[in-house]
């Protein structure tokens, strides 16, 4: 790295070639009224691992989705509202779980403390989790969809 003295600068110099191309071409398409290609993203995109980046553009892709969606309800600002709120809510949820799981693993001094099932079962774990995950998603969607008609009466 800077400190030790052994940073690649050529790197360093595509690196920011990159980044000023990118801008260029966000500023093109923001005078063209097109879609915009924004350079924060492209760069967290680069840097992180795609194991890390898919879940954002998911969510992305759900949220402008959502958001098209509420737009063409009644009741469209309070959609949008309970929709950031269960978002968020998500999002806390599962940070506090990782908390908690990280605890675990920490006083049980085990790599996988929670483990019920063999590696045998990896693969059925993700068609499992999968299901898990729409199941809730579904759910969610049907209450928030009848907290919002309650609110909008």
């Amino acid at each position: 790295g800077v400190l030790q003295g052994d940073l690649d600068w050529g790197l360093i110099g595509i690196g920011c070639l990159i980044g000023a191309a990118v801008v260029a071409i966000d500023e093109v398409l923001r005078l063209t009224g097109k879609l915009r290609l924004p350079p924060l993203a492209v760069g967290i995109g680069i840097y992180l691992p795609m194991t890390t980046t898919a879940p954002v553009v998911i969510g992305a892709v759900c949220g402008w989705a959502f958001d098209r969606w509420a737009d063409g309800r009644p009741a469209g600002a309070i959609i949008k509202r309970m929709g950031v709120l269960l978002a968020s809510g998500l999002i806390v949820g599962e940070s506090l779980l990782g908390i908690a799981v990280a605890g675990v693993i920490v006083v049980t001094g085990k790599q996988n403390p929670l483990a019920v099932v063999g590696e045998a079962f990896e693969g059925w774990s993700i068609l499992v989790g999968i299901a898990v995950s729409v199941t809730v998603m579904a759910w969610l969607y049907a209450f928030s969809a009848a907290q919002g008609r309650k609110a909008a009466v």
